[in-house]
């Protein structure tokens, strides 16, 4: 559907280390972690969710951001996200991943706010002319919705959130991403910095030795990185000729996607919109990959396998095989990156040569490096 990156292009992100990977500290520096946290996750668009998660009025997710957590509830002006602690004395009002509420009720005070966010009722007495309950509800944080997928952001001045977004709308817009249903959803914690993670999940050149499951299924060698508009970055890979879908079987009943071109419908499409949600978009279901840090050496990575609706009502839908085969992928994945990170945790390591199969590590790194650099001050 794209163009592919011209194998001669030199203002390829590839030739910004001379094809080398980055150093020890930006891998693994508290530094570089805290840039990360409040340049990137403090202030870009962040996508945190599917709308199918949120099927009813009052359906919730929390999520930990930092060292904060967000609660995104649908309520009745749609999908939107709170800080996620009571305005009387900070108490964390939800801890369940998700539920449904109409009334969410802080049990230190008895504070209670609606699925809007408005205080509704409170405990205690308080003198009028200090307190306004209108101006204590939840503090709201900034929400769109977009092809399906709901952001938030913490900053006033973020960057356009549709520019950021650039040609995804046309993967999203093929493989109906806004009408899926997430079928499943699964955490994993993972002892390695969130960047080794979206390294490992943007490049299938460790297919072979590490997957034997998904290289049985797919060509590692028939594969190609895109070149697209945006805070995106792509590549694709080939399903080999005797399967029909990215599963433990290799074989599915499942109807493809009907806008899904005929030369898409035996490949996978890795699109990442930066700075970590991966998407892996299959002619017969799509998955989201978040990777969320924790710290410089810890990270939560959040798997969603979604599939069409048309599909999921028939009695006999089954996700098992697709599950099985990414589950096990996913602790092959995760013990890679742990031990990567061990090895990079040693401050005398040099950064070796990356091929030009491992294209999207290039960028990754350059667009992290590029939004946590100091600001140009102008001479003069």
């Amino acid at each position: 559907m794209f163009d592919l990156i011209g194998q001669q292009d030199d203002q390829r992100a590839y030739y910004d280390t001379g094809g080398r990977g980055r150093s020890h500290a930006f891998y693994t520096g508290e530094e570089q972690y805290r840039r990360e946290m409040e340049r990137i996750y403090g202030r870009r668009w962040l996508p945190v969710d599917h709308v199918s998660r949120f099927p009813e009025k009052g359906s919730y997710v929390t999520l930990t951001i930092g060292t904060g957590s967000v609660l995104i509830i649908n309520g009745d002006d749609g999908i939107q996200a709170y800080h996620n602690y009571c305005r009387h004395r900070g108490y964390r009002l939800v801890e369940e991943a998700a539920g449904k509420r109409q009334s969410l009720v802080c049990i230190y005070h008895c504070w209670v706010y609606d699925r809007n966010g408005k205080l509704k009722s409170l405990n205690g007495t308080y003198f009028d002319h200090f307190f306004d309950k209108e101006k204590n509800g939840l503090l709201p944080v900034r929400t769109e919705v977009r092809y399906g997928v709901v952001f938030i952001t913490f900053s006033e001045d973020a960057p356009d959130l549709d520019a950021s977004l650039g040609e995804f709308g046309e993967f999203a817009r093929v493989y109906e991403l806004a009408d899926l249903k997430c079928v499943q959803a699964k955490d994993y914690p993972v002892a390695s910095n969130w960047k080794l993670v979206a390294h490992n999940v943007n490049e299938s050149l460790h297919f072979p030795t590490a997957h034997k499951d998904l290289h049985r299924i797919t060509d590692f060698d028939d594969a190609g990185t895109y070149e697209l508009k945006g805070d995106i970055v792509g590549a694709w890979q080939v399903i080999r000729d005797s399967y029909n879908s990215v599963s433990m079987t290799g074989r599915s009943q499942r109807a493809p996607m009907p806008l899904v071109p005929e030369a898409d419908l035996k490949k996978i499409n890795w699109i990442t919109i930066l700075p970590n949600l991966l998407f892996g978009f299959t002619a017969d279901y799509v998955m989201m990959q978040w990777v969320w840090p924790e710290s410089p050496s810890t990270c939560i990575v959040r798997h969603f396998w979604l599939f069409h609706p048309a599909e999921t009502a028939k009695s006999d839908f089954s996700h098992e095989a697709v599950f099985a085969l990414w589950d096990k992928a996913n602790y092959e994945d995760w013990e890679l990156c742990e031990r990567t990170h061990r090895g990079l945790s040693n401050p005398l390591w040099s950064p070796g040569q990356l091929s030009l199969d491992e294209e999207v590590v290039s960028q990754i790194d350059a667009w992290v490096a590029r939004e946590t650099a100091d600001p140009v001050e102008n001479e003069g």
